[in-house]
Formats: C-alpha cells, structure tokens, sequence
C-alpha cells in the first residue's frame, strides 16, 4: 500500500478539556481557531512558494504564517 507523503507539518492538538469546551489563552483568543489560521496561512504560503519556485520549506511557510496570523490577530 502506497503511504501519503506531505509536506505540511503537523502540530499537536491540545488536549481536550474536561468540561468540553474550548482553550482559551489568557487573551481571549480560541486557540483552536488561531492554530487553524495559522495551518491554512502556511498552506497558502507553501502553494504561493511552489507556484514561484521561492526558496524555502514547509517549516519556514510555518513560521510565516504564525507572523501573519500574530499580526493579523493583534489588529484586531
């Protein structure tokens, strides 16, 4: 059976907590919904550096992404 290569890199999920509802960080900010930001920023960071052929790796579409994400979150 063939394995499914990616290039994204995967971040460990919080746990879950006890009472069902969903982390929040001292800012107020769902982590949850910030970390999926940050997943799909890094995908279109790594699209946008495929279809340019730009230096770098998924790790770096990462780091990007968290700045955007970061910056985007405290404009708001």
């Amino acid at each position: 059976m063939l394995g499914k290569k990616t290039t994204s890199v995967e971040m460990p999920k919080p746990a879950p907590l006890k009472n069902g509802r969903k982390r929040k960080s001292e800012s107020g900010v769902d982590s949850s919904r910030f970390m999926d930001e940050i997943r799909m920023q890094a995908y279109y960071n790594y699209l946008w550096r495929v279809k340019n052929d730009a230096p770098g790796s998924p790790e770096t579409d990462w780091l990007e992404a968290e700045r955007i994400v970061s910056s985007k979150m405290k404009a708001r």
